[in-house]
């Protein structure tokens, strides 16, 4: 009986493993395209009116470029505004953003450290806009992002519009090419889930949301870019993912800096999951599907790693458990000397790339325990080191 139910166990984890990376975006395509991603561009009597808010912590560095990337914007000036929130910076934010006189740009200082949720409730209390756009300070957005966003909210059914993601090559960052890669696959699967009508969630890196859709962050929340989906399902409408309107950003500089952040990620990502565990009830249909398999099983992809080696090791007195184990073992081998040539600095894809997919799904492990131990105690965060 007992080895009836690891054997249960090791094919239940090795099924979600293969299905979120490889079965997932198969399934995608036996769905009805039914949703047009390229609706026309409004005119500029017709466009929402829009506010670009920015939660900045000693953005010194990017804030300034990020104002003028957003004043340079294809939209019409009456209609944009630029809301930075200073959480407590104590360098030369607050000064540069002052500089600019261009009354679109307004400064909101908040005292003391309180994350970047709390900032974003902040700067919607000080705004009327149609239309709400979370990014960040070292993101630049293309000139047409924000026209090609506002489109889709001429369709009443639409609650959230994200940006595709575009990292620049980046020879200097130590994850450049893995972050490229990563990127062009969301962006391929998000595209299709837009298109048959699920969703898993924008990035906050240039995220735009119905203003009257936008709920406060309570107090310790962590997650702002995946959380606005949740609200749209829940208030029945749906999340759309634009490839032309596209954001910018460099890849992390060193392979430290980005462990840390994916740490801090994962904790939110394990917030969310359990405030939001209703999204999964079978009533959201295609959403809580494209959800789960995209969002959900991906945040634990770490225990299903443990699962199926634990329960391989222990099944491995019989075929073809033990060839199994052999294979992992042989990946894992594998990782632990991409692991090593990182450390000399070396590359050698595909085995520094095995070695990035390993650790940061043990960065994601760490964020799980991090989020048992901190709970919904204040979370804040730290630029992580971008060019």
């Amino acid at each position: 009986m007992i080895e009836l139910l690891l054997q249960i166990l090791f094919w239940l984890c090795v099924g979600l493993i293969v299905h979120t990376y490889l079965l997932y975006p198969l399934t995608l395509r036996l769905f009805p395209h039914k949703f047009d991603l390229d609706p026309p561009e409004l005119s500029d009597d017709d466009l929402p009116t829009v506010a670009l808010m920015i939660a900045a912590y000693n953005e010194e560095k990017v804030i300034g470029r990020k104002v003028e990337n957003g004043l340079e914007l294809d939209y019409p000036a009456g209609k944009l505004e630029i809301l930075i929130g200073s959480d407590g910076s104590s360098d030369r934010t607050d000064e540069i953003v002052k500089s600019y006189a261009d009354a679109r740009v307004k400064l909101v200082r908040l005292g003391g450290r309180n994350g970047k949720p709390m900032v974003l409730n902040k700067l919607v209390e000080t705004t009327q806009a149609d239309v709400v756009v979370i990014t960040d300070s070292d993101v630049l957005l293309d000139r047409s992002c924000m026209r090609l966003l506002a489109r889709h909210f001429n369709d009443r059914n639409v609650g959230v519009a994200s940006a595709s993601r575009w990292v620049l090559p980046d020879p200097s960052a130590a994850l450049s090419q893995e972050e490229q890669r990563y990127a062009e696959h969301i962006n391929q699967l998000k595209t299709l889930e837009s298109r048959v009508g699920g969703g898993s969630g924008g990035l906050g890196i240039c995220l735009a949301m119905r203003r009257t859709l936008y709920q406060p962050f309570v107090p310790g929340s962590a997650n702002d870019d995946t959380t606005p989906m949740l609200w749209a399902a829940a208030a029945g409408l749906r999340s759309v993912w634009d490839m032309r309107a596209k954001a910018f950003e460099h890849a992390g500089q060193t392979f430290g800096e980005e462990f840390r952040r994916r740490i801090r990620i994962g904790a939110g990502n394990f917030q969310t999951l359990f405030r939001y565990l209703g999204i999964l009830a079978p009533r959201f249909g295609l959403m809580a599907y494209t959800y789960c398999s995209h969002k959900v099983v991906r945040w634990v992809f770490p225990f299903l790693m443990i699962g199926a080696f634990v329960t391989n090791a222990l099944l491995a007195g019989h075929e073809p458990y033990r060839i199994m184990l052999f294979v992992q073992a042989t990946i894992y081998a594998v990782a632990a000397l991409g692991g090593i040539l990182v450390a000399l600095r070396i590359k050698l894809p595909p085995v520094t790339s095995l070695f990035h997919f390993v650790a940061l799904n043990v960065a994601l492990l760490l964020g799980f325990f991090r989020y048992l131990k901190q709970g919904n105690r204040k979370f804040v965060w730290e630029p992580t080191a971008r060019t």
